[in-house]
């Protein structure tokens, strides 16, 4: 008797049949999950850019201003020429990001005016707030 190599048409038919049974099933389960990570890494965008924002005014001794713009953080600083954008953080697509304010960073880390960024997408809310003393604080909503 030969020796056998190699798969059937059937074995190969039902092995791409059991991968899409499976693929169909784990679908909606990862829809949500890449949503999810989408609206966590938009908050970290925030984040990092308000206390991107703050190190470069109390590292460089100069008012930073943090506006946001679409879906963009724009951080900018005044050098006698108006404020200029030196530096941009992208928050994502499907992530609505609106802010009440435009927090300017002192030299001393405070912030004024307080500001509250609000993150929202189909699924998920948060906000981001700036305190007077420059804290930057994460929170979602139910």
């Amino acid at each position: 008797m030969a020796s056998r190599r190699g798969l059937t048409i059937i074995e190969v038919l039902v092995t791409v049949a059991l991968f899409w049974a499976v693929m169909l099933l784990a679908a909606p389960a990862l829809g949500s999950f890449l949503s999810r990570l989408e609206f966590r890494t938009a908050v970290r965008g925030v984040m990092s850019g308000l206390s991107a924002a703050r190190s470069h005014a109390i590292c460089g001794c100069e008012p930073v201003r943090a506006e946001v713009t679409g879906n963009r953080l724009l951080l900018s600083r005044d050098r006698g020429e108006g404020w200029r954008v030196f530096r941009g953080f992208d928050l994502g697509k499907r992530v609505t990001v609106k802010a009440n304010g435009r927090p300017v960073f002192s030299p001393l880390g405070n912030a004024a005016p307080l500001c509250t960024v609000t993150l929202r997408d189909g699924r998920h809310a948060g906000r981001v707030v700036v305190s007077l003393y420059g804290r930057i604080k994460a929170y979602e909503d139910p």
